[in-house]
């Protein structure tokens, strides 16, 4: 089949992403697949390109008349392929894996997604079926290809970054302040914005419940010592809820990304070896480290958290209470963050945030505060609890409902160019580095 007859075929709906048999003319056509690219060592074929295509349609692609604009689809999909391409070429050079449990919970979630927009099974695979999707496991199979493909290819976006080899850029002001005009028409009215930073207050544990909570993480780490399994004892009593499902595996992780005194354990930890437990503001923890490359940990734990009742939070609201006199009398934010703070919990929302977005407790409390003013302590509750944790917010910036301004977006939008074409001008140098044949 001629490359052209067959990319418009397709784009019109006319076949699958694998393409079947047609008869036209009173001919047998057969399509063949070919290489349309070559990126380092890796081929990319055709039948690639028409599978991105159909996914592309499934996802709403609005697919032009025009035969020009149509193999113009095609061509940008090969760019964005090769672009890819290049990016696992990195990876592997780095040798950045990503086995199929780190990305699994994702995947799982966005399978349930997509499977609850369909009232029946059936439903849900004559859609998968008609869309040249294959089956559900078929489906799920490719989704997790695909996530472990994007994954790689941010490990080594991630991994050039921290080498400084991102292509620096300029972005001038006549720049930022055209893409905020081509992007005002679809903003709609802005609606009122509060920025805020903010001291929440947790109740914290009387000395008898740490106790308990350190004599029973003390039991577990024997247990494990003793040859216990380390994923099943995590899944069966961790207080992490991100992770107990997970066996207690917390990814790849770079110092910094954790509180410091687990941080510094993480990273001193011999790799196999049950580390000593762990006191942290979020109660006690048992982990061992699974995996070690450059830069990176990979690590699993067991959380105990001591309990906390009502005469805890009690007290924490009254701290809270001296949190915000100690506040207005000028003790420095940093200080009270450092002493009071939830660390679980955002300091500060530094930029404009719709309120009528804000969850209820903070809309209430911070509607009539003015730019520079002090909320009232108020509540917000505990999810899977009957307590409360106590926050006293400063609000740093309050713009009553109007039109955006430039200055409402000038350095997201920053931001967002300089990353869009520092990556783009790294990818064009790689292209470089790496043999590229584009052949389409």
């Amino acid at each position: 089949m001629h490359l052209r007859r067959l990319v418009l075929a397709l784009l019109a709906g006319a076949v699958a992403p694998a393409a079947a048999l047609h008869a036209q003319d009173g001919v047998r056509l057969i399509p063949v697949d070919r290489v349309v690219a070559v990126v380092a060592t890796k081929p990319i074929l055709w039948s690639e390109v028409l599978e991105r295509i159909s996914l592309a349609r499934a996802q709403g692609l609005q697919v032009p008349s025009d035969s020009a604009a149509q193999m113009a689809i095609a061509k940008d999909i090969l760019e964005q392929l090769v672009d890819e391409e290049v990016l696992l070429a990195v990876a592997t050079d780095f040798k950045l894996e990503v086995p199929e449990t780190e990305v699994s919970a994702n995947v799982d979630r966005q399978f349930d997604q997509i499977r609850g927009q369909f009232e029946t099974e059936a439903e849900f695979r004559e859609a998968l079926r008609r869309e040249g999707f294959g089956t559900p496991e078929e489906y799920r199979r490719r989704t997790m290809e695909q996530a472990q493909r994007d994954e790689r290819q941010r490990k080594a976006l991630d991994t050039l970054r921290a080498l400084g080899r991102l292509a620096p850029v300029n972005v001038t002001e006549r720049e930022v302040a055209e893409a905020f005009e081509r992007l005002k028409a679809r903003l709609g009215p802005r609606p009122a914005l509060v920025a805020f930073r903010q001291v929440v207050v947790p109740p914290r544990p009387r000395q008898a419940a740490k106790d308990r909570a350190r004599a029973r993480i003390d039991s577990l780490r024997a247990l494990l010592e003793a040859g216990a399994d380390f994923d099943s004892l995590a899944r069966a009593v961790s207080m992490d809820q991100g992770s107990a499902q997970q066996g207690g595996d917390l990814g790849w992780n770079r110092r910094g990304r954790m509180v410091q005194a687990f941080d510094n354990m993480m990273f001193a930890l011999a790799p196999g070896r049950i580390s000593p437990v762990v006191e942290t503001e979020f109660g006690f923890h048992v982990m061992r480290v699974d995996r070690v490359r450059a830069g990176e940990v990979r690590a699993r734990h067991i959380l105990i958290q001591p309990d906390v009742d009502s005469a805890d939070a009690a007290t924490a609201r009254l701290r809270a209470d001296s949190v915000r006199t100690l506040w207005q009398g000028g003790m420095p934010f940093d200080t009270l963050i450092a002493r009071y703070h939830d660390p679980a919990e955002e300091r500060s929302i530094p930029e404009g945030y719709p309120i009528d977005s804000l969850p209820p407790e903070y809309r209430v409390a911070l509607r009539s505060v003015p730019e520079g003013g002090f909320s009232q302590v108020f509540a917000m509750p505990m999810p899977g609890t009957q307590l409360s944790k106590y926050i006293v917010a400063f609000v740093t910036q309050a713009k009553p409902a109007g039109e955006w301004s430039l200055a409402d977006y000038q350095e997201r939008i920053r931001r967002q160019l300089q990353e869009e074409r520092s990556t783009r001008r790294t990818l064009d140098n790689l292209r470089r580095e790496y043999y590229v044949s584009v052949r389409l």
